[in-house]
C-alpha cells in the first residue's frame, strides 16, 4: 500500500460521547493526536493544564504530553492520530508551538480529509490512503504557517479573496437561502438578471442549471450535517427547504443510500492500525478517569 515517506496518519474517526464521559489521563509514545470538536462542551486536562472543549477548537498533543478529557454533554468529534517518520519534519512540528486550543473558522480540511478517509470504506482503493496522508500533512503544515504568521503580523489587514468570481454572489445567495423555497425569479430578481441569463451563467460554470445546482448544493449541505453533527434527519431537511420525503428521494437518487444509512456508514472507524480496548466508552457518573487508551 502506497503512504507518505514523511507522515503516516493512523487513525481517523469520528467519536461521538454521550453526557458525562471522557477518556481518562494518558500519554502516547511516539504518536501525534488531534481532537477536533464539532459540537458539545467539556473539558480537557493538558500537561496538567485545564482548558475548555469548545465547537470548532482544535487540540494539537504531540507525544509523551499526559491528557485528559471529559464532556459535560453529548459531543461529536474527530480523532486524529498520526506519526512522523521524517526526523526534520518531526522537529519543525513539535516546536511549531500550535496554541492549545486552536480555534479554526474554517475546517473544510479537515471535511475533505474525513470524507476522503470515508470512501475507502465504501470503495477500497489501495492510493486512499496515501492521498489522506497527503491530504492530513497539507493540513498540518498550512496551519503551522497561519499560526506563524498570525504571530509576525498581530494586526494583519484583512485580504480580499481574489478568486471569487464575478457570479460568486450567486451562489452565495443560494448558500445562506438554503432553507427557504428559492426559485430561479427570486435570483433573477435578487440580482436585476433576466432568468435566461442567469441560466447562461450557471451552464458555463457549471453545467448545469441554477435549479439544479441548488438540488446539489442541498444534497451536499446535508451529506455535512449527517457526517459531523447528530442533527435528526427530520431537521436537516428543514434546514435545506426541503420537505422530509422529498429530501429522501433525492438524497437517495443522488447518492445511492437513504440519508440514516450514510450518518451509519460515517461513523464506521477509518483507521485501525491503533487498538483501543473495549472499554474506550463508558458512563461516567462523575470522574472520567475509568477509561483507558492504548
Amino acid at each position: 500500500m502506497l503512504r507518505d515517506g514523511q507522515l503516516k496518519v493512523l487513525w481517523i474517526s469520528r467519536i461521538d460521547y454521550e453526557k458525562k464521559t471522557g477518556v481518562a489521563s494518558h500519554a502516547h509514545e511516539d504518536i501525534f493526536q488531534m481532537l477536533f470538536v464539532i459540537d458539545g462542551k467539556g473539558k480537557i486536562t493538558f500537561d496538567d493544564n485545564e482548558y475548555e472543549l469548545l465547537p470548532n477548537n482544535l487540540y494539537f498533543m504531540p507525544p509523551d504530553h499526559e491528557h485528559s478529557f471529559y464532556f459535560k454533554e453529548f459531543a461529536s468529534t474527530i480523532d486524529i492520530k498520526f506519526s512522523i517518520t521524517d526526523n526534520e519534519l518531526k522537529d519543525f512540528v513539535t516546536k511549531s508551538d500550535i496554541p492549545f486550543p486552536y480555534f479554526l473558522s474554517d475546517y473544510s480540511k479537515i471535511k475533505e480529509l474525513f470524507k476522503t478517509s470515508l470512501s475507502n470504506e465504501n470503495k477500497y482503493n489501495p492510493l486512499t490512503s496515501f492521498r489522506v496522508d497527503m491530504l492530513f500533512k497539507d493540513f498540518l503544515i498550512s496551519l503551522i504557517q497561519k499560526n506563524n504568521f498570525q504571530k509576525q503580523n498581530a494586526n494583519p489587514i484583512e485580504r480580499i479573496n481574489l478568486s471569487l468570481s464575478s457570479d460568486s454572489p450567486m451562489e452565495n445567495y443560494i448558500i445562506q437561502h438554503l432553507n427557504e423555497s428559492i426559485t430561479l425569479d427570486d435570483i433573477a430578481k435578487e440580482f436585476g438578471y433576466h432568468p435566461h441569463y442567469i441560466i447562461d451563467l450557471f451552464k458555463q460554470k457549471f453545467g448545469v442549471t441554477p435549479m439544479k445546482y441548488l438540488q446539489y448544493v442541498r444534497v451536499e449541505k446535508a451529506k455535512e450535517f449527517l457526517e459531523l453533527s447528530s442533527i435528526p434527519v427530520s431537521e436537516i431537511a428543514e434546514r435545506i427547504g426541503l420537505s422530509v420525503p422529498y429530501f429522501s428521494r433525492l438524497f437517495t437518487s443522488t447518492e445511492g443510500t437513504s440519508p440514516s444509512d450514510y450518518r451509519n456508514q460515517t461513523r464506521t472507524v477509518v483507521g485501525k492500525d491503533i487498538v483501543l480496548d473495549d472499554s474506550f466508552f463508558s458512563s461516567l457518573p462523575q470522574q472520567p478517569d475509568i477509561i483507558d487508551e492504548k
